[in-house]
């Protein structure tokens, strides 16, 4: 399924932290040099995503202001309703956790045909690493024999799990998270009367402003700090890994395994900064490799493995207690 989707608000500009790679771009689109797919590799919560609208948007306006697509032509128009013909949005199917080589197929069949607007073909894939191994195999040809005047932007969130043949046919484009301040800037536009603290809510989302809004506006911090102070329980053994493994059996998986990721990194680089051991580290690749898990299948017992999962955070800490 090649899907469309109505689009955000302002998703036909950058956003503030984008200049840079949004200069390159409209220099390359200026000197005829724009490569035929881009891979914008970024965190979740930077905003790759929003960048790659704004690249379509450009491409696809009849009338481009200043380097932007102006969001108002029928191009602009048609684009944010989600209707445009010479647009392709590739991404999972609903309740599916890969982009399938049926999905690839039928894009590869419609960019073979002449841009029904006459101008750029734009394809938005994200994210890119989801594809499955056949479904990187049917792209290759269209990577390999562009058509014309067709630009493919490939999101990747975790570049390592993208096939090298993929990646060595994109132009990559890394996106690093912004600075503190200038997220924080641009944070509170949004904040209105919210009673967050900008700050800690950006601290907890690791820097990641998109991340930090949808904290703002949702009730996602709420759920991530239960978490949290689950975690802090366990390895203070105020409460055991079994009741925190069934507490956390109403997250969804993919989003708690990304919070506790996120919580033992931030330990880490702080509070345990000078007091790791083995089990610290042995417990990090536990859980890369159970998310990896949690993204390619969708038959884990997830009850089980948040128990193993809390079971080793309590003896990290427990072989700590020893070593003391």
């Amino acid at each position: 399924m090649i899907e469309s989707a109505p689009m955000a608000k302002n998703a036909f500009l950058p956003l503030p932290w984008q200049k840079p790679q949004w200069q390159t771009f409209n220099e390359r689109i200026k000197d005829q040099r724009l490569p035929h797919a881009i891979m914008l590799n970024a965190v979740e919560g930077v905003g790759a995503e929003r960048l790659a609208m704004a690249m379509a948007f450009r491409l696809l306006c009849n009338q481009p202001q200043e380097g932007f697509g102006c969001g108002q032509c029928k191009g602009c128009i048609t684009l944010s309703a989600g209707s445009h013909p010479d647009f392709y949005s590739l991404a999972p199917e609903d309740d599916k956790k890969i982009i399938s080589v049926a999905q690839v197929r039928a894009l590869c069949t419609s960019l073979s045909k002449t841009a029904q607007q006459g101008g750029w073909k734009v394809v938005v894939i994200q994210p890119c690493e989801s594809m499955n191994v056949a479904a990187s195999n049917a792209l290759l040809k269209s990577l390999e024999e562009p058509e014309s005047n067709t630009l493919l932007i490939l999101v990747a969130r975790r570049l390592s799990l993208v096939p090298v043949t993929i990646r060595s046919r994109c132009q990559i484009e890394s996106l690093p998270i912004p600075p503190t301040q200038l997220a924080k800037d641009w944070l509170s536009k949004y904040s209105g009367e919210s009673q967050f603290n900008i700050s800690q809510v950006l601290d907890v989302a690791n820097g990641c402003p998109l991340l930090a809004l949808d904290y703002m506006q949702g009730s996602g911090l709420e759920s991530r700090q239960r978490v949290e102070a689950l975690l802090d329980a366990v390895r203070r053994f105020e409460e055991t890994p079994l009741a925190a493994a069934q507490a956390c059996q109403k997250f969804t998986p993919e989003e708690l395994i990304s919070w506790i990721l996120s919580y033992v990194h931030r330990l880490m680089v702080g509070e345990l900064q000078n007091n790791q051991n083995q089990a610290l580290f042995h417990f990090l690749d536990k859980l890369i490799t159970a998310r990896s898990w949690l993204l390619s299948s969708s038959t884990i017992n997830t009850q089980l493995l948040w128990e193993e999962l809390f079971i080793e955070w309590s003896q990290v800490f427990q072989v700590r207690r020893k070593s003391i």
